[in-house]
């Protein structure tokens, strides 16, 4: 196991962008960006929201979780 360095969008009341795009208080359904400057850029979809950084334990220490969501967004 690793520790590994991840992004997630927030919003004003401190919610967390999910993986189905809606904002929770569920901070284990958190989109995960491994990339700093893609959370960012996903960021601007959502005015008011921040990026938040924050390190976890990790079996796969490339795995890159927001790579597949961003590329089936970028299709669609």
């Amino acid at each position: 196991m690793a520790m590994v360095t991840r992004y997630r969008i927030e919003d004003e009341v401190g919610r967390v962008l999910t993986n189905e795009y809606f904002f929770s208080y569920e901070v284990d359904d958190a989109l995960q960006f491994r990339c700093e400057d893609e959370a960012y850029e996903e960021a601007r979809s959502f005015p008011g929201t921040t990026v938040e950084r924050f390190e976890r334990y990790s079996t796969f220490p490339d795995f890159f979780l927001s790579g597949t969501v961003s590329s089936e967004r970028s299709a669609a």
